[in-house]
């Protein structure tokens, strides 16, 4: 589900938000993405699909053409779209350290016991790594 090189531009808060709504409904028309932001947020038909052009465009979402209808599915995985948000909050934000997210992760502790495990492994590989890179 890798897209063009396009999707390397950042995302803002709505997109994001639209992308999520895309990916969670795939494939899905134009008018439902519109419909549920005007229910639930009082956003305009026109500046939803101004977003959805703009996701389009950037190379985050594809659409298709069935009877008559646009149908809009995502490009790129969604893990793929937060990661490089994460990256790019970690490099421009906290100038590529790490060190204040773990301590909000120390100090916030309403990590799941499934999400602890997760950190636990992934410290554990990076350990591994460098320990064979030596």
């Amino acid at each position: 589900m890798s897209a063009s090189r396009k999707s390397d531009q950042p995302l803002g808060e709505q997109e994001l938000s639209v992308f999520r709504l895309i990916h969670e409904r795939a494939p899905v028309a134009a008018r439902d993405v519109a419909y549920e932001y005007a229910r639930t947020q009082g956003l305009s038909r026109s500046t939803i699909l101004t977003v959805i052009e703009r996701l389009r465009q950037k190379g985050f979402i594809s659409r298709k053409r069935l009877d008559g209808v646009y149908l809009y599915e995502p490009r790129v995985a969604q893990t793929e779209v937060l990661e490089r948000l994460i990256r790019t909050f970690v490099e421009s934000t906290l100038g590529g350290s790490v060190s204040p997210v773990m301590l909000y992760l120390a100090n916030n502790r309403q990590i799941s016991d499934a999400e602890l495990a997760e950190l636990q492994q992934i410290v554990s590989e990076i350990r591994t790594e460098r320990r064979g890179s030596q």
